[in-house]
């Protein structure tokens, strides 16, 4: 498999927008599991970033617990590390398909979105690879000592807190967001 990071987007290659399945499917056949040059990357990136590898493995252990679509993804990976990481869209949909053009996952369409399925085959390579079950609980553990996870939490309980207020309270929540960014602003 050709690791890709989240922050490595499928316009990256050499071949633009519309060549990267083709190119992508040469670059797996000649660098096999490992990537470039036969190397494993794993690890955990620094910057907010996710490690090399990390949103594919990570999506592949969700996926092989339960089918689920994008967003289901992208707040399951939210919940389970505390808001320590939470990737975009940008992340999550471009990895998805480079595993269905690995075979490792199908997707179908169910009420209107499109749900992955892990395949036998990315099962199996799921069952060949348990530390990957440990990444989410690398960056929850992460999260206690990074400001940036401190701040990915307490936005998170913002956002719920906003949420659940109702549309009775729109202008007095409203009120209270605008004294933060000045409070913010202020620092």
């Amino acid at each position: 498999m050709y690791d890709i990071t989240i922050n490595q987007g499928i316009n990256d290659d050499c071949c633009g927008r519309g060549g990267h399945k083709r190119h992508r499917r040469r670059m797996h056949r000649r660098h096999g599991q490992h990537g470039h040059h036969g190397q494993h990357r794993r690890g955990r990136g620094r910057g907010g970033r996710a490690g090399r590898g990390d949103l594919r493995h990570v999506l592949l252990v969700l996926l092989a617990e339960q089918p689920m679509h994008g967003y289901q993804l992208i707040n399951e990976i939210s919940e389970r590390t505390d808001g320590a990481w939470t990737p975009s869209p940008g992340g999550i949909y471009p990895n998805l398909s480079l595993l269905e053009d690995e075979g490792l996952i199908t997707m179908s369409v169910e009420d209107g979105r499109k749900m992955a399925t892990l395949t036998a085959d990315g099962r199996g390579r799921v069952e060949a690879n348990p530390e990957w079950a440990g990444i989410l609980d690398d960056y929850r553990e992460r999260s206690d000592e990074d400001p940036r996870g401190r701040y990915g939490v307490a936005f998170r309980e913002l956002k719920e807190a906003v949420r659940g207020a109702g549309v009775d309270k729109q202008d007095a929540v409203a009120d209270v967001i605008a004294e933060a960014a000045r409070r913010i602003r202020g620092l």
